[in-house]
């Protein structure tokens, strides 16, 4: 019923709004709001200027290799979600795989493949369901550290749900050096046929 008298006042009122082209990044109402929504929620203090706003999540990762070089290698889980490597197909990226035990992706295994980039999902991982703790995603941080131009990307996908216990922090609020990308998307927590995915860059990119 919110929903529904949301739609009709959007309709009613910003009919004209809505016939223009959205800005780079997103409109600002909706960057705001999911800053917002990451500050209570997630113990993440961001700027609405760091949230890009995509059409799925397919589309933010795309991104993200344009940014980031398609020249690194970059390291993803195994097992793992498998359109992951499809991407990286598609865009001409050297993708290499790490191994995970019941903590998560083991940092050795990103060390061994030479990689610059690691690609993780740490709160919900698919299709183990591992929820990586706080020592391993500290341990993930400190190999970003080691060594200049390296990146964590973190898909937060399903950490909006949980069974029980206090949520563990994203490596985002974790990472005091500015190396993680944050991604996630409201497919869970609107609906699956609304392509609504945002990640948040680090200050300095």
């Amino acid at each position: 019923s919110v929903w529904a008298r949301l739609l009709r006042e959007v309709l009613s009122e910003k009919r004209e709004l809505l016939m223009k082209p959205s800005p780079t990044g997103g409109i600002s109402e909706l960057r705001e709001a999911i800053a917002g929504h990451l500050r209570s929620f997630r113990g993440m203090n961001v700027s609405p200027s760091q949230i890009i706003i995509g059409a799925g999540t397919e589309y933010l990762y795309g991104l993200i290799i344009q940014l980031l070089g398609n020249d690194k290698v970059y390291c993803i889980e195994n097992p793992g979600y498998n359109k992951i490597p499809m991407i990286y197909s598609k865009h001409g990226v050297s993708y290499k795989y790490a191994d995970m035990d019941d903590k998560g992706i083991i940092p050795e295994e990103i060390e061994r493949n030479s990689a610059k980039i690691a690609h993780i999902s740490a709160a919900h991982h698919f299709p183990t369901g591992i929820t990586m703790p706080a020592s391993r995603r500290y341990e993930v941080i400190a190999w970003a550290n080691e060594d200049e131009g390296r990146y964590i990307i973190e898909d937060d996908y399903d950490s909006e749900f949980r069974n029980g216990g206090k949520p563990i922090p994203p490596l985002f609020a974790m990472d005091e050096s500015d190396r993680t990308i944050y991604i996630n998307t409201f497919s869970n927590s609107l609906a699956s046929t609304i392509r609504i995915s945002y990640m948040v860059l680090p200050v300095q990119l």
